[in-house]
């Protein structure tokens, strides 16, 4: 991405136009056998690319700097497609090798979500509504069961977050800027967004909770606005304006009904293109205006890509699902 003098907005428009103008190189051209070789002894092509497979994936790209037949193998779908077919049981997709390599040596196909447990305090996350007695870690939860140990978003953590008598809303931002591979299979191919966090109430007090996510192609200062936050919270259904999109889900337990955990979950299948920032936020209270820390418990946030909702590209580099969203 080149420097820009034009501000934020000169900045995001001209990585807007990197993402856009931005291609692959084809297969080199190789009428040799070099790479093939080792100490005199030819080495077929096969064997090679099963060699590679055992690369660590985050190690494979500085292989390509051996020779142009290295580089043609490591950028093949052949071989992306053995190391996805070796590790997992569903078949792999005649997809673009960096799609793979985006998924091998990323987290953004695992959890872009960072201290979901409040393990390290209220480390990336934006406070913007801590009304009542405040947002509150807890751990272990108090009134209402322990986490779930068999449960793989908590990494092993026991604690949680807990809200109050009065609304209490935090959000993490999660900036694509850096991201320019993911950004470009996004806009390829628009891999289903999935968000979820589990959420409890106490066995003795009701409260609400709400999960919320946002997509948009410009830094959102609104939500950090506490006088505007809960409207772009709290709408309905999903919905998308310009190159924007939200989605949200609220749970309401009613006194005496809460204490067992429970899982609350977005999935958002449809997006416009050149999103650059992400947010997720929840928002909590108890319904009874007790004093204290009675209102619903969070923990465990995940929001990342689903791998296997990409498919190959049809005619033109163009997918069903983005030709789906695209007004007609």
């Amino acid at each position: 991405m080149g420097n820009s003098k034009g501000g934020m907005g000169g900045t995001s428009q001209s990585l807007r136009n990197d993402i856009a103008e931005f291609e692959f190189h084809g297969s080199f051209e190789v009428e040799t056998l070099n790479g093939l070789y080792l100490n005199d002894i030819y080495i077929p092509e096969e064997l090679i690319l099963n060699i590679l497979s055992y690369v660590p994936a985050k190690d494979m790209l500085a292989l390509t700097l051996v020779c142009k037949k290295w580089c043609n193998i490591i950028k093949s779908e052949s071989l992306w497609m053995d190391i996805y077919n070796r590790t997992h049981s569903r078949k792999a997709k005649n997809i673009p090798w960096y799609v793979y390599y985006c998924y091998f040596t990323t987290d953004n196909f695992s959890n872009l979500i960072k201290n979901g447990n409040g393990q390290e305090g209220f480390k990336h996350w934006k406070i913007i509504k801590n009304y009542g007695d405040e947002f509150k870690i807890e751990n272990p939860p108090m009134g209402c069961d322990p986490l779930p140990s068999d449960v793989p978003e908590f990494y092993g953590q026991t604690g949680c977050f807990a809200t109050s008598f009065h609304e209490c809303f935090k959000i993490q931002e999660i900036s694509l800027i850096k991201k320019r591979l993911l950004m470009y299979i996004m806009d390829k191919f628009m891999p289903h967004l999935y968000v979820s966090e589990w959420m409890a109430g106490r066995f003795d007090c009701g409260c609400m909770y709400t999960l919320g996510v946002q997509g948009h192609s410009e830094k959102c200062y609104d939500i950090l606005n506490p006088d505007e936050s809960m409207e772009l919270l709290s709408e309905s259904e999903n919905s998308r304006i310009d190159n924007c999109f939200k989605s949200n889900r609220t749970e309401t337990i009613a006194q005496w009904q809460g204490r067992e955990w429970q899982k609350v979950e977005i999935l958002v299948e449809r997006y416009p293109t050149m999103i650059q920032y992400l947010y997720f936020g929840h928002e909590g209270r108890d319904t009874q205006f007790w004093k204290g820390h009675y209102g619903s418990k969070m923990a465990g946030g995940v929001l990342r890509f689903i791998f296997e909702s990409i498919e190959p590209l049809e005619d033109m580099g163009v997918t069903a699902a983005r030709r789906l969203y695209e007004p007609r």
